[in-house]
């Protein structure tokens, strides 16, 4: 029964990704997925995990898709914003961290549940990370859903117009034009 449950899961997590590709929907491989997988499992009432197996070949999948980007040209860029990089990540954590003390404090969530399900982080490593801790895996991944659908969805929106205030503010400068 466990397998035909995972196959479900898994045809709906294609399924799904096929039909965010076809609507153009930014990641759509991972947000389909991740979309697919959830409404069959939370809407048919299964409790289906991936194997081990199945876990570790797409993470080393995503890891050599990203890995395989990587060129000295990307360190020598690298080294360019490295320091205004710290301080954006810092920035990024202490306000994970404040949200996740909040959520505590109000009752939303419980403490550590509440800080790996607002920190950033890879889904997979911070669920793993709060499972082995103890914590309700299950309700870091739904913080890090909202987290992850929030942000891919608004990012177009997001890059249109901070492009918009980079031509008409920023590079609009340099060449003596005035608008």
């Amino acid at each position: 029964m466990e397998s035909v449950a995972l196959v479900a899961v898994m045809a709906g997590s294609l399924g799904t990704a096929l039909v965010f590709r076809w609507a153009r929907i930014p990641l759509w491989a991972l947000t389909g997925g991740l979309v697919g997988a959830a409404v069959v499992n939370l809407g048919i009432g299964l409790e289906v995990e991936a194997p081990d197996l199945v876990t570790s070949g797409a993470k080393l999948l995503i890891g050599t898709a990203i890995g395989a980007t990587l060129s000295p040209d990307v360190f020598r860029q690298f080294m360019h914003f490295f320091g205004p990089g710290v301080l954006a990540v810092t920035t990024v954590l202490a306000v994970g961290v404040f949200f996740g003390w909040g959520f505590a404090a109000w009752g939303l969530m419980e403490p550590g549940e509440s800080m790996f399900g607002l920190l950033p982080g890879g889904v997979g490593e911070m669920v793993a990370t709060a499972a082995s801790l103890g914590l309700d895996g299950a309700v870091v991944t739904g913080a890090h859903m909202v987290r992850l659908l929030t942000v891919v969805l608004s990012l177009p929106l997001i890059l249109r117009a901070a492009e918009a205030i980079h031509r008409r503010w920023i590079a609009g400068r340099g060449n003596g034009q005035e608008e």
